[in-house]
C-alpha cells in the first residue's frame, strides 16, 4: 500500500480523539450529536476520547478540559466544533499535541462567498500545511468507520460492511447510510468532506479503491477541485471496483445551491455524464436510486443475464410489473405450455395465472409455492426471480411470513419488491415485510420501477465489464 493509503487509513483508525468546542450547558445542542455517536459506538473501549471547552466541567460523566494543552498525552484526531475564525489557532494547538488530522464541522468558510470567510479557509489550510496536519472539511460531519467504533451519528449501524461512501454533504450522508442500512446494506467507511479544502474527493476515492475492506464505492459530489486528477482517480477506482456516483447541481438552480453549500463549481451535466459513461461509472439521479443500486450490488448474486421470472400476486400488479421491467430493458420470457400445465396442478383457484408473470393466490400455501418454484427452476429459462408483494388489508404478517422461506432453496438469485403504502396501518406491515426479507439477505425494493431501474443499471455495469475482461478472440457466450 502507498504512503497516502497509510495516511488516510490512520484517519479512519485514530487512537485518540478530542472534541473541541462541545457545549457543556445544552444537552440538545448540535455539538452533542458527535459525542452521542462516539458513546453509542463505545469508542472509549478501544481509544481515548477527550472533551474540550474553556468552561470546563463534566459532560456525560466525562471531564471537560479547558484547553487542548490540558489533555494528558497526545491526540491523533481533532473534531473542531468551534467558530470558523478560531480554526487556524486550533490547528496550532492541535499540532502541539501531536495531532495528525483535524475535522472542522462548522460553516462560515469559503462556501459563504464572503471575502473574509474565504481568507479564513485559506489561513486554515496554510496553517495546517505548515504544521503537517491534514484537514477534513471544513463545513462537514466527518468520518464514520464502524470497525474503528467512530461515528458522528448514534443512528448508524454498528456492523461493518463492504460499501465506502464519499460525500460533500453531511445531510446526504446521513440519509443514504440510514436508508440503505434499513435494507441490509452496511458500510466500511464513509466521509462527509464538505468544502474539502485539503483532503478531497480524489484522495478518498483512491483510498477506497485500495482499501481491502471496501468492495463498492459510492460518491455524492457537487464539484471537483481538479478535473484531470479526478479523471485519473476515477479511472483507477473504476478499474478495481464498482463506482456509483450521484452528481449534485446538474441544473441552473442546483448549481447556484452548490456554490452556496460547499463553494464548488458544479460543471456541465453533459460533461459529467460523458465522463461516467466512458469510465464505466454507475450514474444515478438521486439518493434513493443510489440506495437501490447499493442494495443490488451488495445483496443480489450477479445474475447470468437479463431474463427475469416475475412471481407474485395481483392481476393488475402483474400487468404493471411486466410492462415496467420490459420498459427498463429486462427480458420477461414466456413459460412453455408443458411447464404451465404442471404449475396448474398445484392450484385450481380462480384468478391464478401461470405464465410470466406468475400471479398466484395465497390459497396455494407454502408447500405448493415451493413445489411450483422447483418446477420453474428445473425449466431454468430465466436468470433471476423477482417476488412482488402488494400488501392488502386481507394479508397479515403471519399469513405472509412463509414467503421468504419459500425461496431459500432456490439457486437462482432472488429479489423482492414490496409496494409501499403510506397508510399508518399498512406502513408497519410493510416495514415488517421489508426487514423479514432483508434480514434473510434478500435485496428489497419499494416500487416496481425502482427495482427494474436498479437492476438495469447494475446488469449494464456487469455486461460492460464482462466485455472489457473477455479474452481477445473468445466470443461472448450467447444468452438463451
Amino acid at each position: 500500500m502507498s504512503t497516502k493509503f497509510s495516511e488516510i487509513d490512520a484517519l479512519f483508525h485514530p487512537r485518540s480523539v478530542a472534541m473541541v468546542g462541545i457545549t457543556t450547558s445544552n444537552p440538545n445542542h448540535w455539538t452533542r450529536g458527535f459525542l452521542e455517536g462516539y458513546l453509542k459506538f463505545e469508542f472509549s473501549s478501544r481509544g481515548k476520547l477527550y472533551l474540550v471547552n474553556p468552561k470546563g466541567g463534566t459532560v456525560e460523566g466525562m471531564p471537560v478540559y479547558k484547553s487542548i494543552q490540558d489533555i494528558p498525552g497526545t491526540v491523533d484526531f481533532i473534531i473542531g466544533l468551534v467558530p470558523s475564525r478560531v480554526s487556524p489557532q486550533l490547528i496550532e494547538d492541535a499540532a502541539a499535541k501531536g495531532a495528525r488530522f483535524a475535522q472542522f464541522c462548522t460553516a462560515g468558510f469559503s462556501e459563504t462567498g464572503e471575502e473574509e470567510d474565504i481568507h479564513t479557509e485559506i489561513a486554515l489550510l496554510e496553517t495546517a500545511r505548515r504544521n503537517n496536519v491534514r484537514i477534513i472539511g471544513p463545513n462537514c460531519l466527518g468520518a464514520y468507520c464502524p470497525e474503528a467504533q467512530m461515528s458522528f451519528s448514534e443512528l448508524f449501524p454498528r456492523e461493518s460492511g463492504s460499501v465506502g461512501f464519499v460525500s460533500q454533504s453531511g445531510g446526504n450522508t446521513n440519509y443514504l447510510i440510514r436508508q440503505a442500512a434499513l435494507r441490509g446494506v452496511r458500510f466500511s467507511k464513509a466521509i462527509s468532506m464538505g468544502n474539502a479544502c485539503d483532503l478531497n474527493e480524489c484522495d478518498f476515492l483512491e483510498y477506497l479503491a485500495d482499501d481491502p475492506k471496501t468492495e463498492i464505492i459510492a460518491m455524492y459530489l457537487e464539484g471537483i477541485k481538479d478535473g484531470a486528477t479526478f479523471r485519473r482517480s476515477l479511472q483507477y477506482a473504476a478499474a478495481r471496483k464498482p463506482v456509483v456516483l450521484l452528481k449534485g447541481g446538474t441544473g441552473a438552480a442546483g448549481a447556484r445551491a452548490v456554490m452556496g453549500h460547499t463553494a464548488s463549481l458544479a460543471g456541465s451535466h453533459d460533461i459529467w455524464t460523458s465522463l461516467c459513461r466512458q469510465e464505466g461509472i454507475i450514474l444515478v439521479n438521486n439518493l434513493d436510486e443510489m440506495a437501490d443500486v447499493l442494495v443490488t450490488l451488495t445483496m443480489l448474486t450477479p445474475p447470468n443475464g437479463r431474463r427475469v421470472l416475475l412471481f407474485g400476486g395481483g392481476g393488475g400488479s402483474s400487468v404493471i410489473v411486466a410492462d415496467t421491467f420490459e420498459k427498463r430493458g429486462l427480458l420477461v420470457p414466456q413459460i412453455p405450455e408443458q411447464v404451465i400445465r404442471e404449475l396448474r396442478g398445484f392450484s385450481q383457484a380462480a384468478g391464478n395465472f401461470f405464465n410470466n408473470p406468475i400471479d398466484y393466490s395465497q390459497s396455494m400455501g407454502p408447500s405448493n409455492v415451493r413445489r411450483a418454484l422447483d418446477v420453474l427452476e428445473s425449466w431454468g429459462g430465466f436468470d433471476f426471480i423477482v417476488n412482488f408483494v402488494v400488501p392488502t388489508q386481507s394479508i397479515s404478517a403471519q399469513r405472509f411470513s412463509y414467503s421468504p422461506f419459500s425461496f431459500d432453496h432456490i439457486t437462482k438469485p432472488v429479489a423482492v419488491v414490496i409496494q409501499a403504502c403510506l397508510e399508518p396501518a399498512e406502513s408497519d406491515k410493510i416495514y415488517t415485510y421489508l426487514t423479514h426479507y432483508a434480514d434473510r439477505g434478500y435485496p428489497v425494493y419499494l416500487s416496481f420501477d425502482s427495482a427494474a431501474h436498479a437492476l438495469d443499471l447494475v446488469l449494464t455495469h456487469y455486461e460492460r465489464h464482462a466485455v472489457q475482461n473477455r479474452t481477445p478472440g473468445v466470443p461472448a457466450e450467447q444468452g438463451a
